[in-house]
Formats: C-alpha cells, structure tokens, sequence
C-alpha cells in the first residue's frame, strides 16, 4: 500500500507541475527538476526500490514511442548524417571525456565504473527538447535535428552502459573489440526485429476497425519489441524507433486514429516522465543520508561533468557547422554560429541519465552507487533548469528568426496550399452530382429552396436531403483527398514531417466532424 500510496502522490506531483508550468509558461520538465531537488530537503528518506534491472524496461518504451511515432523515414534519411554525427559520434566523444574527468575526480571508481557513469550522463534527451523547446519558439528545423539525435544517441550510450557495467560487475577488463561488435550486433538485430514488427502492426491495424484496440496496440508494443530485442543483445532503444516509423508509414491510420492517438500518448509521456523524476528525487534523499560529508564533493563533481559534456558539445557542434555550410546541407542544423550556441544550450539531460542512474546496482562500487543520484540530479540542474529557464532570453538574442525559414511560415503555407488544392480538385470532379448554386454557395442555395410553394415543399424536401447527402460526401471526399496529399507529402525528402502533423491534424479535426 505504500508504493501504491507514493506513486499516487509522484502521479499527482506531475499532473499539478505541468499545470503550474501552463500557468507560470516554464518548461515543465525544468519544473519537475526542481520538485525532485526538493528531495533532498524532505526530513525523513522516504523508500521506493525499484529494480535496477527494472528501470529501463518500465521507462524507456512508452517514452520512445511517443517520440518515434512523430518522425518518418524521409527524415531519417535526411538527418542521416546527423544520426551518425551527433547520436553515435558524439556520444561516444562525450564518453570518453567524461571518463578522464571522472577518474580525476572519482579515482576509487575504477576504469568501467567511471564510463558506467559517463555513459548515463552522456546523452541529451529528446524528451527535455520537446518539452522546452516548443514554447520558446526554437525553430523546428533545429527541433527536428535535436529530436533525431535523441531518438538514436541513448541506444550508443545505453551499449557503452551495458558493457562497462558487465566487466565492472564481472571484476574483468574491458574489451573494445567485444564492445564494438556487441554494438554492431545491437544496431543490426534492432533494424531487422523493428522493420518485422513495424510491418506486422501495420497489417493488424489495417485488419481491425476498432479505433480503441488500434491505440492499446501502441500501447503493448513498445513493451514487446523492448523486451524481444534485448533478450537477443540488440538495443530495445533501436528496435522501438524503428517499429513505430515503420508501422506509421505503412498502417491506413485514418483521421481519429492520429487524434486519439495524440490525446492518448501525451499524457502517458507527461506521466511516465514525472515518475520518474520523482523517483530520482527520493533516491537523492536516500543518497544524502549515505554520502554523508562527502554531499558536496557530489556536488562538485556533478557541476565539473556538466562543463565538460557542455563544452565537448559545443567542440563538435562547431564542427558539424563547417561540415553543414561547405556540403550545403540546408535541412540540416547548425548552419549558422548562433545555432551552434542555441544547440549546445539546448543539450538537455532527461529521462534516459535517470534511469541508467537508477540501474547502477550497489554492488558495482560504493563510492558509485551513493553518489551518481546526487550527481545525475546536479548535471539535471546544470543541463535542463539553467538552459530551460535561460532560452527565452537567449533565443531573443540570437535572432535567429533571420535563418532560412525560421518559423515554418513558408513549409507549412505550402502544404496548405497542396491540401487546398487537393480539396478543389476533388470538388470540381463531382460537381456534376450537385447543381452549380450548390457548387458555388450551398448556403445561399438552401435559402431559396426554403422560400418555395407549399404544394412542392416534401417534394423539395427530399430533393434538398439527397443534395445534403451528396455534398457531404463531397466533402469528405475532399478532406481526404487533401489528406492523401499530406499522407504523401510526409514520406517526401525535404519535407518535415512536424509542418505536416500541423497542417494535418486541423483536416484530421475538419474529417472526423464532417463524417460525424
């Protein structure tokens, strides 16, 4: 009863956190940062052991999901460089100078425990980026190249975790020829298991009419695919993205699926965050009682990892921009130096830092165990509450609303103007079953039909309910003819698919009232 009790209370906490934050316009996930700062000052540790084996498997796939089922393979093959860039290469860069420091600082850790901790600390969270970045108005070139390199950088730092945490477990050496074939095999087993179950979920959706039992299979899946990819040693992280493109690109998901779908996954990922944040604070707590006087020493360690992932960050960024502007990639971010400094700011550390942290059994080192939780929520601090409440301010400064397209306006004009003209062309095809006043102004129409002869009004009645009928069928066709333009628009190279979904969604609306 009093886990039931303390996951009622994290449950709640978040639901009041995201409401404040709606009120306050702050960044809930900086919000529930603080809230699980203020662990560390509750009178009494309050204990809810969680498996460490458990952590990842209850956290990751519902959240990854939700991310995954946002993006299509267009964009993944246009961010392609960006994956192998900043989710592969700078995660493992950031390994390893977070390794140095944290032998410098931590020496008793040992070489594996030291990447154990770099390889939690090391990747930013798409989950943080979402959350923040879209109320400060980041432009959704950058966002879309933020939420690829979050999508696919936890699989490189959760294969490092793994590997190190063996050999540290194990007492044995590190091997890097066994460590980069395990990561080859992870990569590779994830694509096959996800494009297998991706196609399978697609051909279940297409066969079942009830929206609610489409929407529970997301649900499940996610588990499903975590758990089948890890038990053959690829990465569940992988595996999960690549089944939720792979299953959206090919499932028939008409206009209230993706409605319900939305309302469905949002909560689920504001809710599965907080507890999570939640869990992290009460760990902080328990953690203070064992650390003792070395707190501040954690502390300190925490704020010196920040400034280094930070500053490796922004070395390679710097990079990529030269990269970027000398190849001409114009779907591609940075392509300016304010961009770099708005990108490197915005390497939030999430969900993912606290769940590996939360994994690190107790057996693997003392001195690891009691004080990585005080040290993941002071880079949490450094990397997500600073940079939150700062990016107003930062992006009014950098201006970056002079970069190619900054807000979308031109994109999503565009696509409107594509789903417009869809819509007429389907109209002016079956025009033939209406009369031209019809056609050209129903409204209008309808009056005059009111102001006939008694003598003829059922008969005009009937003739005005077939003409009903049919102009609403008219207009569902059309909606769905400018559905399928952006259907179609979406798997398009160039095309970003978060300009789609907004377009999208409104003639998802205008569909399921005008069937209705």
């Amino acid at each position: 009863m009093t886990i039931l009790l303390i996951l009622s209370g994290l449950l709640l906490a978040t639901v009041v956190v995201v409401a404040l934050g709606d009120r306050l316009a702050l960044p809930w996930p900086v919000l529930l940062t603080l809230v699980a700062a203020g662990g560390m000052f509750l009178p009494w540790p309050v204990e809810l052991n969680v498996p460490a084996e458990l952590m990842l498997p209850i956290f990751l796939p519902p959240l990854l999901w939700a991310l995954a089922r946002r993006t299509s393979w267009s964009v993944i093959k246009t961010q392609i460089s960006t994956i192998v860039w900043m989710s592969v290469l700078l995660v493992f860069a950031t390994i390893a100078a977070l390794t140095g420091s944290i032998l410098l600082l931590l020496p008793g850790v040992g070489v594996a425990g030291a990447i154990v901790l770099a390889a939690a600390l090391a990747p930013p969270d798409p989950v943080a980026v979402d959350a923040v970045a879209e109320p400060v108005g980041i432009p959704k070139r950058i966002t879309t190249s933020l939420q690829t390199e979050g999508l696919f950088n936890d699989a490189a730092s959760i294969v490092a975790f793994h590997v190190a945490l063996g050999a540290a477990l194990a007492g044995s050496d590190l091997s890097w020829l066994h460590g980069l074939g395990n990561f080859a095999w992870s990569v590779a087993g994830a694509v096959i298991i996800g494009i297998a179950v991706g196609r399978g979920a697609a051909w279940f959706t297409d066969h079942v009419d009830n929206t609610a039992a489409r929407n529970a299979l997301t649900w499940v899946l996610p588990f499903a695919v975590y758990i089948l990819a890890e038990e053959v040693a690829a990465s569940g992280v992988i595996a999960i993205v690549i089944a939720a493109v792979e299953m959206n690109s090919r499932a028939s998901l008409g206009a209230e699926d993706r409605l319900t779908g939305e309302a469905f996954w949002e909560p689920v990922e504001m809710l599965f965050t907080g507890v999570a944040f939640g869990l992290i604070g009460l760990n902080v707590r328990a953690a203070i009682d064992e650390v003792g006087s070395d707190l501040w020493h954690a502390v300190w360690v925490g704020v010196v990892l920040s400034l280094v992932a930070m500053l490796v960050r922004f070395a390679w960024l710097s990079l990529s921009l030269r990269t970027n502007t000398r190849k001409n990639r114009e779907f591609a971010a940075p392509l300016r130096r304010q961009e770099v400094l708005l990108m490197t700011w915005a390497g939030m550390r999430g969900l993912v830092t606290l769940a590996l942290v939360l994994s690190i059994p107790a057996s693997i080192s003392p001195t690891l165990h009691h004080e990585a939780a005080v040290i993941a929520l002071v880079v949490l601090l450094c990397t997500m509450v600073i940079p939150g409440l700062t990016l107003p301010w930062l992006m009014g400064k950098l201006n970056l609303e002079a970069g190619p397209d900054a807000a979308g306006d031109e994109a999503i004009e565009a696509l409107r103007r594509r789903a417009r003209q869809a819509a007429y062309r389907h109209v002016k095809q079956e025009s033939g079953n209406l009369p031209p006043e019809a056609t050209a102004a129903m409204s209008g129409w309808l009056e005059r039909q009111f102001d006939q002869g008694e003598g003829h009004r059922e008969e005009r009645r009937k003739e005005l309910s077939r003409w009903r009928e049919a102009a609403s069928t008219i207009r569902v066709g059309a909606l769905q003819a400018a559905q399928e333009e952006l259907l179609s628009a979406r798997s398009e190279r160039g095309v970003n698919p978060a300009y789609v979904d907004e377009v999208l969604s409104s003639i998802d609306m205008m569909l399921v009232a005008a069937k209705r």
